[in-house]
Order: C-alpha cells, then sequence, then structure tokens
C-alpha cells in the first residue's frame, strides 16, 4: 500500500493545480476581453469557442456513457450559458432516467475519457519515461528539456492546443458532482464500519501494483498538461495586464 499512495498523491496534487489554473486563466481572458469590448457576451463567446474541443469531450463523455448504461438521453448541446453567481456553463446533456449508480458512472465519464485522452496527447508530445526517471534522479534541468521538446514536435500546435482544452474541460460539474457524492456517503457509510472492526479485505498485492501504476502514467501526463496549463495562464495574464495598461 504505501507505494500506491505516492502516485495517487502526486495525480491528487497535479489535478488540483491544473483547476486553479484554468479558473485563473478563465478570469484573465475574460475580464480582459470585457474590458477591452464592454461586451459580456463577446468575453464569453470568446471563452466557449477557445474551449470547444474539450467540451465537446466533456458532453460526449457524459452522452456515450449514458447510452452504454441503457440511459434515455436527449442530446447535447455545447451553447454557453451564464449562471447564477456568474460562473459559465460551457455545456449540458439532457439524461432521462437511470439510478444513483448509473448516474455516477455518467457524472464520471468526462474525468475517465478526458483523462485517458490527456495521457495519450501527453505520451505523443514528450517521452513521459524518460522524463519520469530524469525526475527520479533529480535532473530537472533534463526534465525542462524534455518538456520544452514538446513545443518542437511536428504537431505541436494542434497536439497542445487539444491537450490544453481536454485537460481543462475534464473536471466535473456541480450536477455532476451531486451522484458521486451521494454515492460517496453510502460507501463510506459499508465501508468505514468494515474497517474499524477490522473486516475489510486487504487489496492483492498484484491488484496494487496495478492500481499503482495507472495513476503513476495518469500523474506523469498530468505533468506534461500542467506545463502547457502553466504557459497558457501566463499568456491569458500577460493579455490581461496589457489590457488593463491600455485601458487604465
Amino acid at each position: 500500500m504505501p507505494g500506491l499512495w505516492s502516485p495517487l498523491i502526486w495525480s491528487a496534487g497535479f489535478l488540483i493545480a491544473i483547476w486553479w489554473l484554468t479558473r485563473r486563466l478563465a478570469f484573465y481572458l475574460m475580464a480582459g476581453i470585457y474590458r477591452l469590448t464592454g461586451s459580456q457576451q463577446v468575453a464569453v463567446v470568446t471563452y466557449a469557442l477557445l474551449f470547444l474541443p474539450g467540451t465537446l469531450v466533456h458532453e460526449f463523455a457524459h452522452w456515450a456513457m449514458a447510452r452504454a448504461l441503457g440511459v434515455k438521453t436527449g442530446g447535447f448541446n455545447v451553447l454557453p450559458k451564464v449562471q447564477k453567481g456568474g460562473e459559465v456553463r460551457l455545456g449540458a446533456v439532457d439524461v432521462r432516467g437511470g439510478g444513483l449508480v448509473e448516474h455516477t458512472l455518467i457524472g464520471m465519464a468526462p474525468m475517465l475519457l478526458g483523462g485517458l485522452l490527456t495521457v495519450g496527447l501527453s505520451y505523443v508530445l514528450v517521452d513521459v519515461e524518460a522524463m519520469k526517471q530524469a525526475a527520479h534522479s533529480e535532473q530537472f534541468e533534463a526534465v525542462a528539456g524534455m518538456l520544452l521538446a514538446a513545443f518542437q514536435h511536428p504537431d505541436a500546435p494542434i497536439l497542445l492546443y487539444l491537450l490544453f482544452t481536454i485537460s481543462s474541460s475534464m473536471f466535473l460539474s456541480a450536477s455532476d458532482r451531486a451522484p458521486i457524492q451521494q454515492m460517496a456517503i453510502y460507501l463510506t457509510l459499508v465501508l468505514l464500519p468494515l474497517y474499524l472492526f477490522g473486516f475489510m479485505p486487504a487489496l492483492p498485492p498484484s491488484w496494487s501494483q496495478t492500481i499503482a501504476a495507472m495513476f503513476g502514467v495518469f500523474a506523469s501526463g498530468l505533468a506534461v498538461a500542467l506545463a502547457v496549463h502553466v504557459a497558457m495562464t501566463g499568456l491569458a495574464l500577460a493579455f490581461y495586464g496589457v489590457i488593463q495598461m491600455i485601458r487604465g
């Protein structure tokens, strides 16, 4: 089990960092465009267009999971909508029917598909295994060089853009999280007493190793995505700063 916690913690840390940077970038971009144009609609539409590929993947994941589980859907849309509190919702899927288990899986679908695509794109852009070895050896200059090499890939513009938008859009909305949170409460009520009274079966070592390996791959892919988000958020901050100086 000790070997399982490290990749889990790294994965969680990278996810939190990407989520935070995504929110900062959204603020810098929309605030800058609003200051430039004076139109909230232009700011929201520009933001929605930037993240359109990620939104398509997010909503498709919901729709495909619902269809796979036999839950009826009314299709999905990717039109932006400003909700109460100023939060922008980039799309939605109309799910009709299904129980808690189905809604939990449907809610998790964007993270599952988005995570797979994020890892896949990261491995295409960067020699992730070599980067991991360099990081373990504390050769951080080599790690930075490998990350910068991603920008020299023949298809770097499209691959980096897809990596950025998909990894930004894989996070779950409040409506996505609601059934997951309810399921987590039920599982806690069942599993916690088993754990406290010593009836919780231990994971077989092979399972722990497999799960650790999977999250190790996931964390490595997220590390590449995080580097892209740092660069993109820096550009958005620079854009916002220039607009602020121009507009006073």
